[in-house]
């Protein structure tokens, strides 16, 4: 069996099996130092990897601590308040390893609300090495990290999550695998056509592989994959970046900007930010709206207009930096106003290039 493994945040060690499309997600309890920030990342998770598909939870410590029941109790509570009863749905098993609990105990201290979702799908095994008998082999140096406390679990630093400065930057001035996904799109204009464009998502196999590919900077392989799974790569990576494209401080002013202001005035305030972007930021932003708007010159085949770009794409450019997820209403007048900016962001790098070469000049004079 073969797994794509990598440690996220401190206490979730997800690991993407490749057989069934059925991604596992480790929880370990003695390893996590923000309950918040774990049960918010597993919830990302759930909405972006194989978001249709069932899962499975394995919660544990590492295997020289007890695990207790309260520790049980209030991982559960907290991952409650942060994951929607319809995601919870797929799961197929929540497995709890320990010694020290039993099962009737740990099926007292499932919240309410997720008790009818939960039943007959709660397992307890004594050891790491029962979960073979649930489909679920670990390599060794997982094994390893879960079993020592303090030992480190060494991995390649994740493709997903990193600043976008992080990497590697091509000639272009942009990372060099946005670089390559966008001669991809060049090279497979059809698929810019197909209804629903960027809203499908590719196999989680494929886009692991995919991953690992980009990794060593292998963009050639490109041709080689399905556009959907391309699609995949393309806008995960920009909505998990560490910081957003545009900072999340933007984010809040849009939200809070009423949704009929003036043009003029929304687009003296994206100029601002435009002006303080780093450029790699702005060069991206550029080459992406250049996209966006080619695919909406297919509107009448893809049923893909600006406004339904700005809705999938919004997400990859502003986020808040913690995440409400019941302010819908706050979402919606974002994504009004990404669509205005997607619209005019040629006009924003131009006045800045005119700002610049007037500077230069008041400088030569």
């Amino acid at each position: 069996m073969q797994q794509q493994k990598s440690y996220l945040v401190p206490g979730l060690l997800k690991l993407g099996l490749l057989n069934g499309n059925q991604p596992i997600y480790i929880l370990i309890l003695n390893q996590i130092r923000d309950i918040k920030e774990v049960s918010l990342q597993m919830h990302s998770c759930l909405q972006t990897i194989n978001a249709f598909n069932p899962f499975i939870w394995v919660i544990c410590n590492q295997q020289t601590l007890r695990l207790e029941i309260s520790e049980v109790k209030q991982i559960l509570n907290q991952l409650c308040k942060n994951i929607p009863l319809q995601q919870l749905q797929r799961i197929e098993k929540l497995i709890f390893v320990s010694d020290s609990i039993q099962l009737q105990q740990i099926v007292n201290v499932i919240p309410n609300v997720w008790s009818t979702v939960l039943t007959n799908k709660i397992h307890h095994v004594l050891r790491l090495n029962q979960l073979v008998n649930h489909n679920i082999e670990l390599t060794q140096n997982q094994i390893d990290f879960l079993s020592r406390i303090n030992n480190t679990y060494q991995e390649e630093i994740p493709f997903y999550g990193r600043d976008i400065s992080e990497y590697p930057i091509g000639q272009s001035g942009i990372p060099e695998f946005l670089e390559a996904i966008l001669q991809y799109y060049e090279r497979h204009d059809d698929y810019l056509k197909k209804q629903g464009v960027f809203r499908l998502s590719g196999s989680i196999q494929e886009e692991q592989k995919l991953i690992q590919q980009f990794q060593i900077r292998n963009y050639s392989v490109l041709d080689q994959y399905d556009s959907d799974v391309v699609s995949s790569v393309f806008k995960n990576v920009l909505c998990q970046l560490k910081q957003p494209i545009f900072p999340f401080e933007m984010y809040h002013m849009l939200k809070e900007t009423q949704i009929n202001v003036s043009k003029e005035q929304l687009l003296e305030m994206f100029q601002v930010f435009f002006a303080y972007m780093p450029a790699v930021n702005r060069k991206t932003t550029k080459r992406i709206a250049e996209l966006l708007f080619h695919v909406a010159d297919y509107e009448s085949e893809n049923m893909m207009g600006l406004q339904n770009l700005s809705i999938v794409f919004a997400p990859c450019f502003l986020r808040p930096e913690v995440t409400d997820f019941s302010d819908i209403q706050g979402a919606k007048v974002v994504v009004h106003h990404f669509n205005l900016l997607i619209q005019n962001v040629e006009y924003f790098l131009q006045e800045i290039k005119r700002d610049r070469n007037s500077f230069s000049q008041k400088l030569q004079s």
